[in-house]
């Protein structure tokens, strides 16, 4: 099955679950046509739940339309390191192979040894999580907190950390 385009989890199909479609039709009302049939995302239940201008916000931004939030992605990215972020989150790392790689106590499974990262990138051997910043933050939060973050939310969290 796929994951969802909002949150990147994967979809369960025994699970209540979205699917947007888009369709090309021709004529009026009652006298449609359907001429073609897309699937353009699936959405989990979780993600739709938060109502559906949020789904269809955070897919616009996934798809790059919100301009806004891949500036601010962008600034974070070249502001922040996932190193220096992990440790404001109490995961530090022995380094392991390389001097940029380092590997830790997985913070969603409490495994010892079995969370991998560098700079920009995290691996969770637990799971096969992997991820940037932004998913460790939404990871972080709905795994560790019990509490649902966006992609939006998570970039907003992460602008606070900036140095101005």
């Amino acid at each position: 099955m796929a994951n969802c385009n909002i949150c990147g989890k994967s979809i369960d199909p025994n699970f209540t679950y979205h699917v947007i479609t888009i369709q090309q039709v021709k004529g009026e009302s009652n006298q449609r046509q359907i001429l073609n049939s897309q699937e353009m995302a699936f959405i989990c239940d979780d993600c739709f739940q938060e109502g559906l201008g949020n789904v269809f916000l955070n897919l616009r931004s996934i798809h790059g339309a919100d301009t806004r939030l891949q500036e601010k992605m962008e600034t974070i990215k070249k502001s922040l390191s996932l190193v220096d972020v992990l440790k404001e989150f109490g995961i530090s790392g022995e380094p392991a192979g390389t001097s940029h790689l380092f590997l830790a106590r997985c913070p969603f499974h409490q495994q010892e040894s079995s969370f991998l990262f560098d700079d920009k990138e995290y691996y969770c051997f637990c799971e096969g999580l992997k991820g940037d910043i932004f998913s460790f933050v939404m990871n972080y939060y709905r795994d560790v907190e019990r509490k649902k973050m966006t992609l939006k939310e998570a970039v907003d969290f992460l602008m606070g950390k900036v140095p101005a």
